[in-house]
This record gives C-alpha cells, sequence and structure tokens, in this order.
C-alpha cells in the first residue's frame, strides 16, 4: 500500500514539474518575452557597434561576422517583442515593429 502512494506521489509530482511551462500566465510569458526582447536588443547592439568598428578599420570579413551576430539577436528579440504584444493585446499596429524586423533580415543576409 505504501509503495503504490510512493508511486502515484512521484508520478503526480512529475506531472506538476512537466505542466508547470503550459500553466504560465500571460503576465508570466508576456515577461518573459519582454526579457528575451531586452537581451537580445542589447547584444545586437553590441555587435552592431563592434561591427561598425570593424568596417571603419577595413576589416569588412569581421564586419560582416560581428554584423550576422547583431542581425540574428535583432532578430530573435524583435520576434519576442512582436509575441509580448500579441499576449496584451496591443496588435493593432505592429507594422513598425515588423518593418524592424525585416530590416535585421536584411542586414542579416546583406553580407
Amino acid at each position: 500500500m505504501s509503495k503504490t502512494i510512493l508511486v502515484i506521489s512521484i508520478i503526480i509530482l512529475l506531472f506538476i514539474q512537466l505542466a508547470k511551462p503550459a500553466l504560465a500566465t500571460p503576465s508570466q510569458k508576456f515577461r518573459e518575452y519582454m526579457e528575451i526582447w531586452t537581451e537580445n536588443s542589447e547584444l545586437a547592439s553590441k555587435y552592431l557597434k563592434e561591427a561598425e568598428n570593424e568596417f571603419k578599420q577595413g576589416d569588412e570579413l569581421e564586419g560582416c561576422v560581428n554584423q550576422r551576430k547583431a542581425a540574428i539577436y535583432g532578430i530573435k528579440g524583435t520576434e519576442s517583442l512582436i509575441k509580448a504584444f500579441e499576449i496584451s493585446g496591443s496588435t493593432n499596429d505592429l507594422s513598425n515593429i515588423e518593418s524592424g524586423l525585416a530590416k535585421w533580415k536584411e542586414l542579416r543576409d546583406f553580407c
């Protein structure tokens, strides 16, 4: 009997642990997406500055590498920002954000 209770308890605990991501509230998901956006936009900015310095020094190869890294982080961050806006219900005018996403993709593919 005690083994059965122990097994059932373990199964319930496993289920709860596995179900936690599905139980996240919209405000938690919104915060997560905003954190992803913040982190990635900071990294994108850092790599853009590095790319600019490399281009100024004439190192086009390294400049392109950093520009591509910046774009990858920019894309990831902007996609997270769009998801955050969708969660908050602020999807009336995402055209500027979507335009920014297109610019990041152009920047990624430019080099």
